[in-house]
């Protein structure tokens, strides 16, 4: 995409983000094949468009978990057009990045429609994990 057409997407209230994605294998081509995937899935994504993609060199890691005597390591560093902070939000919780830089616009006029998305995502994945038996809230009697 050219930075005209970022400068425009941006204009009409898109938000460019830049998001780091790591992965650790125990070969290096299932390093790089499903950090690779991970990323054309994300491309797919409704209302989200992949601007840069910058993959880094995979590492071997030597004993990167317990009982694991070797691992690989790769990373991409990405830059990102969502069309609101709703996709946005959607892409940090189910495609985990490690990290995320908003990187335009400086500030955002948020409805409370928005709002509401965003609470209830974040209800829908905590309800998620307590589904799974992984997390949940636990409610104090006093």
């Amino acid at each position: 995409m050219e930075e005209r057409e970022v400068r425009e997407k941006i204009q009409k209230g898109w938000i460019l983000s830049k998001a780091w994605f790591d992965v650790l294998a125990v070969s290096k081509e299932a390093a790089e094949e499903s950090l690779k995937k991970h990323i054309e899935k994300l491309k797919k994504l409704e209302n989200c468009i992949v601007v840069k993609e910058d993959y880094k060199e995979t590492l071997e890691v030597e004993k990167p978990l317990p009982n694991v005597e070797k691992g690989f390591s790769k990373a991409v560093e990405i830059e990102i057009l969502t069309k609101d902070i709703e996709t946005l939000l959607y892409v940090t919780i189910f495609f985990a990045p490690s990290a995320v830089e908003v990187l335009e616009p400086e500030s955002l006029k948020i409805s409370s429609g928005s709002i509401q998305t965003i609470m209830n995502t974040v209800a829908d994945l905590i309800h998620r994990f307590a589904a799974q038996g992984v997390g949940g809230v636990v409610i104090a009697k006093s």
